[in-house]
């Protein structure tokens, strides 16, 4: 994702708030995807800024997802390659996209 897609997003969250008569609040992160300053043009959305470097402190969870995401994984393409004789294989990234939501599941 890129800031301008990011952006485009809140807009189009905007104008769906409008239309429903809410209003929100978007709490957001320090990611490089999401923009500094999303147009101040928004009315039924209000964006709140996180500190920079604190998401791993508001939201410890996330730390401990990823990391055994990251953990185990890998671990699952190994061993459906040891269990069928192969060397480690060559993934795209629908395979990948397909191996982690097992992963997740």
């Amino acid at each position: 994702m890129t800031s301008e897609i990011c952006e485009k997003w809140v807009q189009k969250l905007d104008k769906r708030m409008i239309a429903e008569c809410r209003k929100i609040a978007l709490v957001s992160d320090s990611c490089p995807a999401h923009p500094k300053e999303i147009n101040p043009k928004l009315k039924n959305v209000t964006v709140f800024y996180l500190p920079q470097n604190t998401t791993s402190k508001l939201q410890p969870m996330d730390q401990e997802v990823t990391q055994n995401f990251k953990i185990h994984s890998p671990k699952r393409v190994v061993i459906t390659a040891l269990e069928n004789n192969q060397s480690m294989p060559k993934i795209n990234l629908r395979e990948s996209i397909s191996e982690s939501s097992k992963e997740w599941n």
